[in-house]
């Protein structure tokens, strides 16, 4: 068992490890960036600190209608991003990833609560970023 904030981007479920969420917060207005790629959503000002926010549904390919509602700062190795996300369902224990995933941005899924739960690499998503966003 290990510690995950669960995440709702469309109607799919995803966990990021609790280690590497900074805090949860309203998304709110940004400043944008211009020349930068469809995932970048702009900049924040987290707590006197500039922060890129990228929109966590265009990175993982999901589909999504509506505007993200809310900001998980991820940070790991040294890095924070805000991912959008549009709900945080739960925070707390789930099963370890045990099934494989078809996307390189996850260490697997794992079945919660009868919802197979796509657990994110939250290094692999910033390392992604990092060109778009250092």
């Amino acid at each position: 068992m290990g510690t995950y904030a669960r995440v709702k981007l469309a109607s799919e479920l995803f966990a990021v490890p609790v280690g590497n969420v900074v805090e949860i917060r309203e998304l709110g207005e940004g400043a944008s960036v211009p020349g930068a790629g469809p995932a970048i959503l702009g900049l924040r000002n987290v707590r006197g600190r500039v922060l890129p926010v990228a929109d966590l549904a265009t990175l993982l390919g999901v589909p999504s209608h509506a505007a993200a509602r809310l900001m998980l700062v991820a940070e790991a190795d040294g890095l924070q991003v805000g991912l959008a996300v549009d709900e945080v369902t739960e925070v707390g224990e789930m099963p370890e990833p045990d099934e494989p995933a078809d996307s390189d941005m996850l260490t697997g899924a794992a079945m919660a609560d009868g919802d197979l739960v796509g657990v994110i690499d939250v290094p692999r998503v910033l390392e992604a970023l990092r060109g778009t966003v250092s």
